[in-house]
């Protein structure tokens, strides 16, 4: 694939730093896998990446339409402007590079561009990811959260189901952490191509294979852990299913659930399978980890 094959539109929305929380869940709404933060003096931009196809705009739209209405809830994000520019798999490819530095995006969790060449690098675990549409690169809180619930949960589990896998992260820190068989699903085309090539590029393709799919439809598994770093309602919708695809015993780990949602959450947890072992807090954004009763 050519650079000029992958197109992208890099999109800079600057608000007020004080709605920065608010503006979680509505690009999380429109199923943006990350974003990046710019200081600009007494105001915050926020840049993302959307594919340039005849949805972008629209997104775009819809986010400013939604920033603006935090009004009504007496918050106040200021004059709310975008701008876009056009940018190929090679200009992104640029992008990354320039901002190649090890980061630590979890204690003892670090991400590493694909040809980082430098000196020592601190002591800790490494992944190397591609930059792409789909971030997953840990900067975001449900990912951290998802992160470290895996580190303390999950570890060395034969067989886990990584749904929403995006970048690929989670999938592949679940494979070095002792995972024997790892499956990522996405329903994007995008995140599936990128989440293949760093499955590549940590050499786990024996042990994580990456699939497009439609969470969990047509799985059979069963699996001895799952981890679903994806919206709430998607969460919902597919925890009376999880039983089954999963063994006696299983492993979840949930995220991207904002902790406002945590109690009805609960109450539907309470009515399932599943037993919440683990809760934990990030800003406005909360990670689980239940395991199966019996």
């Amino acid at each position: 694939m050519g650079c000029d094959d992958l197109k992208f539109k890099e999109v800079y929305l600057e608000i007020n730093p004080e709605v920065k929380e608010a503006l979680y869940p509505i690009l999380q709404a429109e199923d943006l896998g990350g974003w990046n933060w710019v200081e600009k003096g007494s105001r915050l931009g926020c840049l993302f990446y959307l594919p340039a196809n005849r949805e972008w705009r629209e997104k775009c739209e819809r986010i400013k339409e939604k920033v603006e209405g935090l009004q009504e809830f007496d918050l106040e994000p200021g004059p709310v402007f975008y701008s876009a520019r056009d940018i190929n798999s090679c200009s992104w490819e640029k992008l990354i590079k320039e901002a190649g530095e090890p980061r630590q995006v979890l204690e003892g969790f670090w991400v590493i561009p694909p040809d980082y060449l430098k000196a020592k690098i601190p002591q800790g675990m490494f992944i190397k990811l591609r930059g792409g549409m789909a971030f997953g690169t840990g900067d975001h809180p449900s990912t951290r959260l998802a992160l470290g619930l895996i580190r303390d949960w999950l570890r060395n589990y034969d067989k886990i189901l990584d749904l929403g896998t995006g970048s690929g992260i989670l999938a592949i820190v679940s494979a070095k952490l002792g995972a024997k068989e790892v499956t990522g699903i996405d329903n994007d085309p995008e995140a599936v191509s990128l989440a293949r090539e760093n499955v590549k590029l940590n050499k786990f393709e024996d042990r994580v294979e990456i699939k497009e799919g439609d969470l969990i439809k047509g799985l059979k598994g069963p699996y001895s852990g799952v981890i679903i770093n994806i919206l709430y309602p998607q969460i919902v919708s597919i925890l009376p299913e999880l039983d089954k695809i999963t063994k006696k015993k299983a492993g979840l780990v949930l995220s991207g659930i904002l902790f406002k949602q945590l109690p009805q959450l609960r109450e539907k947890i309470a009515l399932s399978p599943w037993e919440i072992i683990d809760t934990r807090v990030e800003g406005d954004w909360t990670g689980l980890y239940l395991e199966k009763k019996g």
